[in-house]
């Protein structure tokens, strides 16, 4: 990912946000896409000058709970209510440690699999083994070459997303100077 520069954003007392990168004012939903196309957000009052990422990226998640009605578990949101910020921290360190060791068996299983394979092909005549191996270390290229081709059209997708977004700002900030021209 590209070194990005933060992006503040303002509040003001009337609760509007103003993006003082593009010098357009945006909405919850549109700091959201931001935080997910890897953008780093930070949010300041702007009278005050604190600190109100950490309150705006929760109302963020708020308001996708109130859409999908199925973001976090209900015991969950509970938790979190009742134990704080630590609730949220023992989710993520439960499910990091879950990976990890999921990931780990999976290595050690795929290493063992592989051993026994290659002692099969060693100690028999027959290719029958070895032609499945190979078959199967073909299929695993052509997956992995699938894959590669849907990131990379991916990536192609989030760049016009971006450049979408980019030109419906420079509409709305055009738009605004046109009202300005108008109302002379």
């Amino acid at each position: 990912m590209k070194d990005r520069k933060t992006i503040i954003i303002k509040r003001y007392q009337n609760r509007k946000l103003y993006d003082t990168q593009n010098s357009t004012y945006v909405t919850l939903d549109d700091i959201g896409v931001m935080v997910r196309d890897g953008h780093d957000v930070r949010i300041i009052d702007n009278k005050t000058k604190s600190d109100l990422t950490s309150v705006t990226l929760t109302q963020i998640i708020f308001e996708e709970e109130k859409k999908t009605k199925s973001l976090l578990p209900l015991n969950v949101l509970k938790s979190i209510i009742r134990n704080g910020g630590d609730a949220i921290k023992d989710i993520v360190s439960k499910t990091t440690d879950s990976v990890q060791n999921t990931l780990s068996s999976a290595k050690e299983g795929a290493g063992s699999f592989y051993e026994k394979i290659g002692q099969a092909i060693e100690s028999r005549e027959d290719n029958i083994i070895k032609e499945v191996l190979e078959k199967t270390q073909q299929i695993s290229k052509n997956i992995e070459g699938k894959i590669k081709d849907t990131v990379g059209s991916l990536a192609h997708v989030n760049n016009l997303q971006q450049e979408i977004r980019k030109l419906r700002q420079r509409v709305m900030f055009l738009e605004k100077k046109l009202r300005t021209y108008e109302n002379r």
